[in-house]
């Protein structure tokens, strides 16, 4: 009999669920603008790696790299308008009315036909074609990066019904460096921000931001701090290595060149390390639109021999500088996270950190200051580079500190986070 019963039971065996992510970005390596490329780099190679099926939309063709499905809006969509090179980089870090050229097509003559745009009107034109991919695609949750991209996610959301992340990497109040904000991207976040499901965060410094300025709810907001690689880079031949031998120390700003990032604090205190020790160089390495006043600043300090501006430095030239400095300083006046002190920890090369930072929550083994306190800065510069010891245990705990700040593991938190959208999934 009991054969019997169960010789009638079916038995029906479900295929592993494997969730899809539509997911928006401005800019993706090898794209070199800053961190938010690096950043969506890191947690969609890491997602890709545990089974995730990521399909990044981008704005525009641009070379790539990873083993996910990109798509590019400037390709031809249905009933799109169709943008068939942008001159100018789309950097994220603009305001809203900073203008791009766009080549839209060319004469018969095979000349370009060029047609003018504001970054927010590329914001625009990216949702759009968000819009026409969504009713195309079939995906279970969307996930939009960054502010240039959130029009995008909250038009998908509208096509799809799929449930919507935003995650926030900078606020309007970052890149202003206080309350001077850009009316029309805060008006942009606080719209988004309304429509989402849920919003990420990259640092509790972030989530004050927006509950207490944007009116977000606490409990619509998780923080996920960011991460970094934590295998052993390969050693590259040092530079500056003439003013190592004539007895210099090396100190390292590596960013943009804006008012968000204090690289005018960092001068100022390098005017004061110099009137105790002689023998320091100060490298600025990065662009912005600062620059040509940070230029100044310098000279009028009378520090043109010893600062060096060494251009936006990316990759192999990146880490070899890392590697031939005695150490980097972040002197950021709002920085929602900060990726430099980990990828120069990785390198064996301490740091010191402003306290208006995210990376200063999750990170121990750094130097840390308040942005603003230009002697404080400079006692912490003259004492690294006099007691040898001390660069030396922050450098050597931070390195193991690093190894539980991986990219995996904020992987792994956001995709908990898809799985709590999606309760029905079992």
């Amino acid at each position: 009999m009991l054969h019997g019963m169960m010789s009638s039971v079916r038995i029906v065996l479900y295929p592993p669920f494997i969730m899809r992510v539509l997911t928006f970005g401005w800019e993706y390596p090898p794209s070199r603008n800053g961190g938010l490329g690096v950043a969506c780099h890191g947690l969609t190679r890491e997602l890709v790696a545990t089974g995730t099926d990521v399909l990044f939309v981008l704005p525009k063709q641009q070379r790539t790299q990873g083993n996910n499905t990109f798509i590019f809006a400037d390709a031809e969509l249905p009933d799109s308008v169709v943008v068939k090179e942008i001159s100018s980089a789309l950097r994220p870090y603009g305001q809203a009315n900073s203008v791009v050229q766009s080549i839209i097509g060319y004469d018969e003559q095979g000349n370009p036909r060029y047609v003018a745009r504001t970054i927010m009107e590329e914001v625009h034109r990216f949702a759009h074609q968000a819009s026409l991919l969504a009713a195309r695609e079939s995906f279970d949750v969307i996930h939009a990066h960054d502010w240039t991209s959130y029009v995008a996610g909250v038009a998908a959301k509208r096509v799809s019904g799929k449930p919507l992340i935003l995650h926030v990497h900078a606020t309007s109040y970052d890149q202003a460096a206080g309350d001077n904000v850009d009316p029309a991207i805060f008006a942009l976040e606080r719209e988004a921000f309304a429509a989402a499901d849920q919003v990420v965060v990259v640092s509790n410094l972030t989530k004050h931001i927006i509950v207490t300025k944007h009116g977000v709810t606490a409990e619509k907001v998780t923080v996920v701090h960011n991460g970094c690689d934590i295998y052993d880079p390969p050693r590259h031949r040092p530079v500056l290595s003439a003013y190592k031998k004539a007895g210099y120390k090396i100190v390292l700003y590596h960013g943009r060149i804006s008012i968000q990032k204090g690289v005018d604090y960092f001068i100022a205190a390098a005017k004061r390390v110099l009137e105790y020790e002689s023998k320091v160089l100060f490298v600025v390495s990065g662009w912005g639109d600062m620059q040509s006043q940070i230029i100044c600043q310098v000279g009028e300090a009378g520090l043109s021999d010893k600062v060096l501006f060494a251009g936006a430095l990316w990759e192999e030239e990146r880490d070899t500088m890392y590697q031939s400095v005695d150490l980097v300083v972040m002197p950021s006046v709002s920085e929602p996270f900060g990726l430099v002190p980990l990828e120069a920890l990785q390198h064996g090369t301490p740091s010191l950190i402003s306290k208006q930072s995210g990376v200063s929550e999750v990170l121990t083994h750094a130097l840390k200051v308040d942005f603003w306190d230009i002697d404080e800065m400079a006692n912490q510069i003259i004492a690294t580079l006099r007691y040898d010891a001390l660069p030396r245990q922050i450098a050597t705990a931070g390195k193991l500190e690093i190894k539980q700040l991986s990219w995996r593991q904020a992987a792994a938190k956001i995709y908990q986070l898809y799985r709590s959208l999606l309760q029905y999934v079992t």
